[in-house]
């Protein structure tokens, strides 16, 4: 598995990512306990690949997993979620609402 893949998967079982001082930091956020049996090996490729789940993070909307282009009001948003949270004044969608909402 690709460090961008095992970054996708853990999100969506609830943890987040970021990069702070040239270190990726995650926590999980998730409801309950997340399943150590499909966590663990993902995390250690995360760990195993650092430097590229850094730069994958720079370029990954954390919001819907859309590709980010710039940095909007000092967050990495995708030109997506920033335009749609203008839009409807939400500040957390993700990719379901943002169809919904399309």
């Amino acid at each position: 598995m690709r460090p961008g893949e095992a970054v996708i998967e853990l999100s969506r079982m609830g943890f987040k990512f970021e990069v702070a001082d040239g270190k990726v930091r995650y926590r999980y956020e998730g409801p309950g306990e997340p399943d150590p049996g499909q966590a663990v090996p993902l995390l250690e490729v995360v760990k195993a690949h650092r430097d590229e789940v850094a730069f994958f993070l720079k370029c990954h909307c954390p919001r819907c997993g859309g590709v980010v282009f710039g940095t909007f009001e000092g967050k990495s948003r995708c030109l997506a979620c920033y335009w749609e949270s203008e839009k409807t004044g939400k500040q957390d969608l993700g990719r379901t609402e943002l169809r919904k909402t399309a």
